[in-house]
């Protein structure tokens, strides 16, 4: 079930024993406990592919419900019940006839998320979503905050831009960020999506615009670096929680491994590591929902990396 790359990094950090175990957690099926939590949500990150095979992170945010289980191997995604902008680029990249996606259902509030990869078929109203993977992940490094949507509120776009190089607005949203999600994807295709965050300046800019991501004690499948390892290409997704943009950037990633002074250690959670993200492309929307979303508290298991 593993492939190459995320075995590789399982074993080069003695967490292979730990894996197998966690493995079994993975299965080809929503568990019947978990069909409740999904079909309450109003939110899902999701990954996709343009016609480049070039990854990208959207969120996808309207009714709850927006999402409901079919049976145990196949989620509905309604597409009527989803507030986010047409013009996002994973609805173009849905259109294909067989493609494959990733998926995130997390709830920021009570910091429980299930994660669905599989592949998904575009139909014009609803998007279905054939389950290859679908496991559950622990609550770390979550910043709860409740979401408030308008009920059946359709709000209008102001603008989405574009452009290859990030401006000083993004680049502050950036650094001012405790979350963001990114997609990837292995060799053999299969894409993921997956969560990330800390406190408030744990995303470094470096000199030359690259990103500098620190990266913490997890759940030992190595999902998201073991992907990177075998395909550079990333999609990432931040969001404006209080003016309720977004910000999607995709570019290429590398692993920074055995990073081990005294600050790496503090700054990863002693594992040493980071990956570095260079941005090659953005799309930024504004007013991409009618959300408000109402912070509550950091997770305590983010690192206190001031000094």
């Amino acid at each position: 079930m593993y492939h190459k790359g995320e075995l590789i990094l399982q074993k080069k950090f003695g967490e292979t024993k730990i894996a197998d175990r966690v493995r079994r957690a993975i299965k080809n099926e929503i568990v019947p406990g978990a069909i409740a939590f999904i079909e309450n949500q109003s939110m899902v990150v999701v990954s996709s592919v343009d016609e480049k095979n070039v990854v990208w992170t959207s969120i996808l945010i309207g009714d709850y419900g927006l999402a409901s289980v079919v049976n145990q191997n196949e989620i509905l995604f309604d597409l009527e019940k989803i507030q986010s902008p047409k013009e996002d680029i994973f609805f173009k990249n849905m259109i294909k006839k067989n493609t494959k996606m990733g998926s995130i259902f997390i709830e920021l509030g009570s910091r429980r998320r299930f994660r669905i990869n599989g592949n998904a078929h575009y139909k014009p109203s609803a998007i279905h979503l054939q389950i290859e993977e679908a496991y559950p992940n622990c609550p770390k490094y979550i910043q709860r905050r409740i979401l408030t949507i308008t009920k059946n509120t359709k709000k209008a776009i102001s603008k989405i831009e574009s452009g290859t190089k990030l401006n000083t607005e993004q680049q502050t949203l950036i650094l001012n960020s405790d979350t963001f999600f990114v997609g990837s994807q292995s060799t053999n295709g299969k894409l993921d999506c997956s969560h990330r965050g800390g406190n408030t300046g744990f995303i470094e800019i470096l000199e030359n615009g690259d990103l500098k991501i620190p990266d913490y004690t997890g759940n030992s499948m190595y999902n998201t670096l073991g992907n990177i390892l075998e395909n550079s290409n990333v999609g990432l997704l931040f969001i404006d929680f209080k003016q309720g943009n977004t910000l999607q950037i995709n570019g290429n990633a590398s692993l920074l491994l055995d990073q081990n002074t005294n600050i790496d250690h503090k700054k990863t959670t002693d594992t040493g590591r980071y990956w570095i993200f260079k941005p090659l492309k953005w799309i930024e929307t504004f007013q991409h929902n009618n959300a408000t979303w109402q912070y509550e508290d950091a997770s305590p298991f983010n690192p206190d990396f001031t000094f």
